[in-house]
């Protein structure tokens, strides 16, 4: 796991806070701000995961100068 999907994570965890106040309180705005916060955490946990396996899939190659 990288710092890339950790972040994602905590984006989640943190999204899901404010879901659960937003409840608590009966704020439809917040809930909805922490509905999008999870979603994009999710989101950008799966990308660090895919570009994970596509770094060690296919394994950069030096570019040559252009001459």
């Amino acid at each position: 796991m990288n710092s890339e999907q950790i972040h994602g994570h905590f984006r989640s965890m943190k999204g899901w806070a404010l879901e659960s106040w937003g409840r608590a309180t009966n704020d439809p705005w917040l809930r909805i701000a922490g509905r999008r916060e999870q979603l994009l955490g999710q989101l950008e946990a799966s990308l660090a995961s895919s570009r994970q396996m596509a770094e060690t899939t296919f394994p950069r190659r030096e570019r040559r100068a252009a001459r």
